[in-house]
């Protein structure tokens, strides 16, 4: 008796397992476009976070832009991001692939602010140098402007 209930709690939790394998997709994104793929929406959604009013303005469409860029539709991606994350190996080595394009690109911008930085400051320092290397009492009288905003006439002198 034991033994029967053992067996039939033992099909009933194997028939509750219907573990089917992922198809792969007829148009299935090749891994490389789907690391490029991944890694631009990424950005968009960064941006569509961050500047939704420009966006809106402007009418841009994200999703619409990504997929003439890669010539793919939203079911190709739906479709081939299901398969992929079925497959975890390769899904891990997408999003790993990803992960290091956005570190790079995060690197690179940091390198052109800084150079942007160093340019400001550069000028910022030439004004400064500029504006206190002018001393206004060895100006001649026909740039000095009084109060009113009239140069000084002669007879003012007088």
């Amino acid at each position: 008796m034991k033994f029967l209930k053992v067996f039939i709690f033992a099909c009933f939790l194997s028939s509750c397992q219907n573990i089917e394998e992922v198809k792969k997709p007829d148009n299935l994104i090749p891994e490389d476009k789907m690391v490029d793929v991944l890694t631009e929406l990424s950005l968009l959604n960064s941006a569509k976070n961050k500047n939704r009013r420009i966006l809106e303005e402007t009418g841009l469409q994200p999703d619409t832009y990504l997929y003439s860029k890669y010539e793919i539709d939203s079911l190709q991606l739906a479709e081939s991001t299901t398969y992929y994350a079925k497959k975890y190996d390769k899904f891990d080595g997408i999003y790993q692939k990803v992960k290091q394009n956005l570190e790079v690109m995060k690197a690179k911008m940091e390198v052109i602010q800084e150079e942007e930085q160093r340019i400001e400051d550069s000028i910022r320092a030439l004004d400064i140098k500029d504006t206190l290397s002018v001393d206004s009492l060895q100006l001649p009288a026909s740039v000095l402007i009084d109060s009113l905003g009239t140069p000084p006439s002669a007879s003012s002198y007088n």
